[in-house]
């Protein structure tokens, strides 16, 4: 039976799974990717982190027979009268022995507001319940202090070296998760 994979909310936003129509959209049809994200999608959109051979990767993690990936795009909440606005993306990688990797971004003009905790520390109740996985890890580099502060703010530790050159690794396993 498939996962049913669906918006989460938040507080403050609303967290829609990525599908490779929407990634496929955000890379060659900027307008018709914010008219079916039915949201205003900033100039400055995608966080640096995100580019196209990104998201290529994404389309063909999410097209393997053993599906490994699982996307979201954060969109925040505005007054009733205004659209939603894109302001960053997270998700999960699966590795080869299933290991479950977080991973996020978020536009320059929304860093330090909590927004990354909040849909973050969603995101990680959504991979508990539906992923059943009981240990997540994130890569990061040591100068990312405000990745790292998100880390720790969802009770992940400290864990050593990274797998890539420059990366420190952290790690929350499911006994021990702050929600």
């Amino acid at each position: 039976m498939p996962l049913i994979f669906s918006p989460i909310n938040t507080e403050r936003m609303s967290l829609v799974p990525a599908t490779v129509k929407l990634y496929l959209l955000e890379l060659h049809d900027r307008p018709a990717f914010a008219s079916t994200l039915n949201a205003h999608v900033p100039q400055e959109w995608p966080p640096d982190q995100i580019t196209p051979e990104v998201i290529e990767e994404f389309i063909g993690r999410m097209q393997a027979k053993d599906r490994k990936v699982w996307s979201f795009y954060w969109l925040l909440c505005q007054k009733a009268t205004e659209l939603p606005v894109l302001i960053g993306s997270g998700g999960f990688l699966v590795h080869e022995k299933g290991t479950l990797e977080i991973g996020y971004s978020i536009l320059s003009d929304y860093q330090n507001k909590g927004y990354a905790t909040e849909a973050v520390r969603s995101m990680l109740q959504w991979a508990f319940s539906s992923l059943k996985k009981d240990c997540i890890i994130a890569n990061t580099y040591p100068n990312l202090k405000s990745s790292i502060r998100v880390l720790e703010k969802n009770g992940f530790v400290f864990k050593g070296k990274g797998s890539e050159e420059g990366t420190i690794t952290y790690q929350l396993q499911r006994e021990n998760p702050i929600f």
